[in-house]
């Protein structure tokens, strides 16, 4: 089985279109040891960072619609909906092409040089074209300095991407999560001044642009590659890659994303749509966990001369224990617990959260496997399984809403995530082989179903028990992804130890063949 997934990686890389196949060759970047990635702390601290970015966000939203009037509130919702889109699109368009260029390519290359020069080149096109579009629909909705300020914000976004591709590329994910962090919060302080000086809407919206000057406070030696190259938007092979890999992001976020947007379409204004929409957002920690990994593992697939088994196998035991502990922790939530985030007028919905944690769970999958995919290149097996994915999602939430309005958008969506993950996996499953998962797996899987049922028991008996039991969960698979526990994880990738262990191995081999060639010398002078 591990020789078929092989071939199929292989098939799958040489697989790509002429333009594709015009690209240079990767080169070998020699690390040292202290370079060694260690995929679950690095997936670990960049999920908890996303879960920052997520609540600092949502404290953000709170804050304006409680400071700002009503018009001026509107104004700003409609501007941050839209702000949100041109994050998906640009997020999707250009770090995770650039982490390839620079994970392949050495500090001072010329090819590196020449895919930086692309990147930021699209990302200013982009940029200046997203300013355009925004700007032109929020003038039918506000005024022209407000949507002067959308069509900046709009501009910033895109630019401060190719800086956060340079960070994935370079393996420095630390640098990565305190960037994103430090982005959301200038922009709460930002929103704090801007409810101190009355500057309404607009000045609300110029915090998105203030923000996006965290992201631009990287390593100099990002800005000494920065080179002048207009001739790099001519190479087609760099056109068909940043499309194919933009093309399935978008969709997996589209998919992510679809049930608050659909409810709120079909059921616009009622508390039971509300609910779903504020509970869909907290259900959605798993998503946060897979981006983590998703980060994490692209670079290294794209990384010469990597393990490729190894590198799957890290990245699934350490996306599986995160995974399993915020599934089982926002799915059994007790009532009084979840009570405490949720408002009050929203409380009649917390029976939904089960469900949607179990989508959310299918989307943290799908987003898993759609970036490993992309990662060995097996395009059209990933755009297969997202085109399915997109018939169940879409789907399941139109059956559930004909069955029972709100209440059966949420169980299709949960059938139809789940089931998307199960398919992707499917379509998946020749690379999958190729994991090397170790001997813990079976383990594993008994301890995921034992975790979920005692939280669940704690959650109807004791809410304070189950509170300790989450919380110590939560910490035990950070502790032991970090190797703070005497049980130390073994998901760092270390070529140093490899070779190491193959040298032990081979001298014991020789030692061997040179011991039984001695042995049968001396029986047949004997």
């Amino acid at each position: 089985m591990h020789s078929s997934g092989s071939r199929i990686v292989a098939e799958s890389q040489q697989s790509m279109t002429i333009a594709v196949r015009e690209r240079p060759r990767a080169e070998r970047r020699d690390r040292t040891q202290g370079q060694d990635v260690n995929i679950a702390e690095n997936s670990g601290f960049l999920a908890i960072s996303a879960g920052v970015v997520g609540v600092v966000s949502y404290a953000c939203t709170l804050l304006m619609a409680n400071m700002l009037g009503t018009a001026d509130y509107t104004q700003f919702a409609a501007a941050a909906m839209i702000l949100g889109v041109v994050g998906v699109v640009a997020n999707a368009l250009v770090p995770l092409p650039l982490s390839h260029v620079v994970a392949v390519h050495p500090q001072g290359s010329d090819e590196r040089q020449s895919g930086m020069a692309f990147s930021v080149f699209v990302s200013c096109l982009a940029g200046i074209a997203a300013a355009i579009i925004t700007g032109s629909v929020m003038l039918a909705l506000a005024t022209p300095a407000m949507a002067a300020a959308v069509g900046l914000a709009a501009l910033a976004i895109f630019i401060v991407n190719a800086p956060a591709g340079w960070l994935q590329g370079e393996l420095r994910f630390m640098w990565y999560a305190v960037s994103t962090v430090g982005e959301v919060v200038l922009r709460l302080i930002f929103s704090l001044l801007v409810i101190v000086m009355a500057w309404g809407a607009g000045g609300a919206v110029l915090g998105f642009v203030v923000a996006c000057l965290a992201p631009l406070v990287v390593p100099w030696s990002f800005y000494r590659d920065l080179r002048w190259r207009p001739r790099v938007l001519l190479e087609k092979w760099r056109w068909a890659e940043t499309s194919d890999i933009a093309s399935v992001l978008c969709v997996v976020s589209v998919l992510v994303g679809v049930d608050v947007v659909v409810v709120g379409f079909l059921d616009n204004g009622s508390a039971a749509a509300a609910g779903f929409q504020a509970l869909a957002t907290i259900a959605k920690g798993p998503v946060y966990v897979a981006a983590g990994t998703a980060l994490v593992a692209f670079p290294l697939l794209r990384t010469p001369g990597v393990k490729v088994g190894e590198v799957l196998g890290a990245s699934f035991a350490s996306f599986g224990q995160l995974v399993v502990v915020a599934f089982a922790i926002i799915a059994t939530a007790p009532p009084l617990m979840a009570g405490l985030i949720v408002p009050q007028k929203y409380h009649a919905s917390l029976g939904l959260l089960p469900w949607l944690a179990a989508s959310g769970l299918g989307y943290a999958v799908l987003m898993v496997l759609a970036t490993i995919l992309l990662a060995i290149r097996a395009y059209r097996r990933c755009q297969i399984g997202l085109a399915l994915a997109c018939l169940l999602v879409v789907g399941g939430l139109w059956i559930g809403w004909q069955l029972n309005a709100v209440t059966g958008m949420a169980v299709g969506s949960a059938v139809g995530a789940v089931m998307s993950g199960v398919v992707l996996a499917i379509l998946a499953r020749p690379v999958l082989v190729t994991a090397d998962t170790g001997p813990g797996a079976g383990k594993f899987v008994v301890l995921a179903f034992a975790l979920i049922a005692a939280l669940a028991v704690a959650a109807l008996l004791q809410p304070m028990v189950w509170l300790m039991l989450a919380a110590f969960s939560g910490l035990a698979v950070l502790a032991h992804q970090r190797g703070l526990l005497p049980h130390r994880n073994d998901f760092r990738i270390s070529r140093r130890r490899r070779a190491h262990r193959r040298n032990t191995d081979g001298g014991r081999q020789l030692y061997r063949a040179r011991h039984m060639g001695e042995t049968g010398t001396r029986s047949r002078c004997a």
